[in-house]
């Protein structure tokens, strides 16, 4: 935390800041940065609070160990400080989430500007050793007086943006505008897990409602217009079968690739699922990254489509930029893909005599 931007600061002139400090990322702790928050409330002059948090931070901890999360949290915070320069304060809200206050600034272009600085410089952050490691940030802004004149109602507004980022996809920002986010509600766990209940059912009735070969064109469409995914398609080892490109892709073809790319690295349930292409080359896999950049696939995730051993083709998701896929979202894609196999393997049919029946 840079000392002398505090003490310019009236709130912090005669604070004992001794005990004002994240232990972990130097940043102010919740109680000091909540504490400022509630002065610039009271100051009534404007400003702008940004909740943010670190995208898929669990995955991060899970698949690298708290250790690396830490050094993650450390140079987040620290990156956001950088971005933000003398334009504000940031504090550690709590776990992964952080709160940045920013003095004087409320109008959205201004706003705009300071998220968009600090998500490419989170973005651009590299560890040694660690490169396939991507790191996003998610972030919802609510803007005093223009959101709320209330401690509680800037911080509900912040985090309804928040939130909304995250649905969008997450690595992004959301300015809170009463007309689009109004009426956004925060789901609990138990809401959540609902809610993937109902994604697990729709996916069953949309595959086994219809003819599966009008099934699997609606199961395309649904799951690219839910996640935000540019290109999903059912594809056999000669050609792409079924298809849906979601309107707001790039203006683009996506074309077959060699199944055996995905085979030779799927795991024990059939899935393969790289988050950035570049990574693809730390394991001299030449000719699948070729495969991707020919059609600027940047991530992708694919799910053998099998019964019985039998393997019929494969379920692939493609975007053209860097996606950190989350394990919610592969578990639709893994049932999607057996619900098809185990039709295909009753019926006794393939997908070719599905298509072109």
């Amino acid at each position: 935390m840079n000392m002398d931007k505090l003490m310019s600061i009236d709130f912090f002139k005669n604070q004992d800041l001794e005990f004002a400090f994240d232990g972990l990322t130097k940043v102010l702790n919740r109680e000091y940065i909540s504490n400022y928050l509630s002065y610039m409330i009271n100051s009534n002059k404007p400003f702008t609070v940004c909740l943010c948090d670190v995208d898929n931070f669990k995955n991060v901890n899970d698949n690298y160990g708290h250790m690396m999360g830490d050094v993650i949290l450390q140079t987040f915070a620290s990156n956001i400080e950088k971005s933000i320069d003398s334009k504000g304060v940031v504090g550690r809200y709590g776990g992964d989430e952080f709160m940045i206050i920013l003095d004087g600034i409320n109008e959205y272009n201004d706003v705009w500007d300071v998220c968009h600085k600090m998500n490419v410089s989170i973005g651009s952050i590299k560890f040694d050793n660690e490169e396939e490691l991507n790191v996003t940030v998610t972030t919802g802004v609510a803007r005093f007086p223009i959101d709320g004149m209330k401690y509680e109602e800037l911080i509900s507004k912040a985090d309804r943006a928040l939130y909304r980022g995250k649905m969008k996809g997450r690595n992004c920002f959301i300015i809170y505008l009463a007309a689009k986010h109004s009426n956004i509600m925060i789901r609990n766990d138990h809401e959540k897990l609902f809610s993937s209940m109902e994604m697990f059912n729709k996916i069953f009735n949309i595959l086994t409602t219809s003819d599966l070969c009008k099934g699997m064109r609606t199961l395309c469409q649904y799951l690219s217009t839910y996640l935000k995914i540019d290109h999903i398609c059912v594809e056999t080892d000669d050609a792409i079968k079924v298809e849906y490109k979601n309107a707001l892709a790039i203006d683009k073809e996506f074309n077959h690739i060699n199944l055996d790319y995905f085979y030779k690295r799927m795991n024990s349930s059939g899935l393969y699922f790289c988050n950035s292409r570049k990574t693809i080359l730390l394991t001299n896999s030449i000719e699948l990254f070729e495969a991707l950049k020919e059609q600027m696939i940047q991530s992708i995730l694919t799910v053998k489509i099998e019964c019985n051993n039998k393997v019929y083709g494969i379920l692939r998701a493609d975007l053209t930029s860097i996606k950190n896929w989350e394990a919610n979202e592969m578990d639709l894609f893994v049932v999607a893909a057996r619900v098809i196999g185990l039709i295909l393997y009753k019926t006794n049919m393939t997908i070719n005599d599905v298509v072109d029946k």
